[in-house]
């Protein structure tokens, strides 16, 4: 079932779960109201996956992997997909040209295969290759993905009787002098193909020496029926102690599944969850992990600021910045005239909080709810990355409008002016789940009995999240 939205929000497509590699704990991105619904089950470990590829994510150097065409090869880390690296193609002549992976020999069956990759405007084909040694087996074409993003292109080839596979890449048709980059090879031998593994991974191993063997997803036995909450943190960019999500500290879990939603994580920006389950004797079982980005809004978009309400994130509401005006960070000093010196002795404490006037714009269907909003206690202020003004938690000060200005919206816009001074993060302890527009009033209106709200939900994740996890 989707989750109940307010249909005057932007309607942008859902990515796909994401899954940690041992399988307990998933995200989903939920963009309309730039949240992560998170759902820890204990009983459902990921699928065991083994990657035939010896080098998959290039963490070390190029070891294991061929150039194929006219390119020259050079492992980066300024960006990458897994790990601390990837590998760089500069093409040196106009053509078809690209990368393999020495993966473990597979002499029968079918060859899975999953590459990242980031690519520029201007390619304008790619195939992906099963080889053995030199040797050409199959080459299928992929649509090429958006440029300047990383994705992933996979492909499966069956052998025929006789022959092995123990390479497989893919290239890219490009003019010479582009670039572009590809990283995190899979390669699976069977039906299936897996979410990325390599032994740096949590919940994965090396089958043998680190970024040279295959690799392996391996699961944790574990009784559900013994945990009775999860303890859920983020860990942010740029260092600094993980902090809890304020529905996961600690969320219950019930038989093991537990669920949260959070609300503040960084806009633009990988971030990490880790989830622990917490036993009924308050022993603590295996973390698992994953890392999800919840996107900004982009360059050139009107409605730049997203507000918050951590009370009722329903409320929560992408604007437009109007006016900011220039953050002021009060001193803090005490001076007094000393007998006989020439300078006054001076105490002085940290500066104050970065206080801003902000006014903002927002078209007349939203006046009411920008006015509840406002209205509504804590609340959070993100804008992307590239303005510099670091998330903060405040209570609108002098709050001033609507006033109509005519800029937004086909009957005009509206401002609305407040102060944002910031404060320390309000406490996460025992906060319930508030997820936009889902509640147990709204599923008791929707459903009568109990029976009808089993048959229409098919797990406890599934119904405390309204059918999103």
């Amino acid at each position: 079932m989707p989750m109940i939205v307010d249909p005057s929000a932007p309607q942008i497509v859902q990515p796909d779960r994401v899954v940690s590699p041992d399988g307990y704990l998933a995200a989903v991105v939920d963009d309309l109201w730039a949240g992560v619904v998170l759902a820890y089950d204990a009983a459902t470990p990921a699928d065991t996956a083994q990657n035939l590829a010896l080098n998959p994510s290039l963490t070390t150097g190029l070891a294991d992997t061929q150039n194929v065409g006219s390119v020259t090869r050079a492992r980066v880390t300024s960006d990458a997909r897994y790990g601390a690296g990837s590998v760089q193609h500069t093409h040196t002549v106009t053509g078809s040209a690209g990368s393999t992976w020495t993966i473990a020999a597979v002499s029968s069956g079918t060859v899975q295969v999953g590459i990242w990759v980031r690519i520029p405007e201007g390619v304008t084909s790619g195939l992906l290759v099963w080889r053995s040694g030199t040797t050409t087996l199959k080459t299928t074409a992929f649509a090429l993905p958006a440029a300047g993003e990383w994705a992933r292109i996979t492909g499966a080839y069956t052998l025929t009787s006789g022959q092995s596979c123990d390479r497989v890449g893919l290239t890219l048709a490009c003019e010479a002098g582009t670039t572009w980059l590809a990283d995190g090879c899979q390669a699976e031998a069977g039906d299936d193909l897996h979410p990325y593994v390599d032994g740096d991974q949590p919940g994965c191993v090396w089958d043998g020496a680190p970024n040279a063997s295959t690799s392996r997803r391996v699961t944790t036995d574990m009784d559900p029926g013994t945990i009775r909450q999860v303890r859920i943190m983020r860990q942010d960019p740029g260092g600094g102690d993980p902090v809890p999500v304020r529905s996961g500290d600690p969320a219950w879990a019930i038989d093991g599944v537990g669920t949260a939603y959070d609300h503040e994580a960084p806009l633009g920006a990988a971030v990490i969850y880790t989830a622990t389950p917490i036993h009924a004797d308050g022993s603590t079982g295996p973390p698992s992990s994953l890392a999800v980005t919840v996107p900004a809004p982009a360059p050139g978009q009107l409605r730049d600021l997203w507000l918050k309400s951590l009370d009722e994130p329903g409320l929560s509401t992408r604007v437009m910045i109007s006016t900011w005006s220039g953050t002021t960070s009060a001193g803090r000093q005490v001076t007094t005239d000393v007998q006989g010196a020439v300078h006054r002795a001076l105490a002085y404490d940290a500066h104050g909080a970065e206080v801003a006037q902000v006014v903002i714009d927002v078209p007349p269907e939203q006046v009411d709810r920008v006015r509840a909003l406002l209205r509504s206690g804590v609340l959070m202020m993100q804008v992307r990355p590239g303005y510099l003004i670091p998330d903060a938690y405040f209570v609108p000060a002098d709050i001033t409008g609507p006033t109509a200005t005519g800029k937004l919206g086909s009957s005009g816009g509206y401002l609305f002016g407040f102060t944002v001074e910031p404060l320390d993060r309000p406490d996460t302890a025992g906060q319930p789940m508030r997820i936009p527009g889902w509640s147990w009033d709204i599923l008791a209106a929707s459903l009568p009995t109990w029976d009808a709200v089993a048959d229409s939900y098919e797990s406890w994740a599934a119904l405390s999240t309204n059918g999103v996890t």
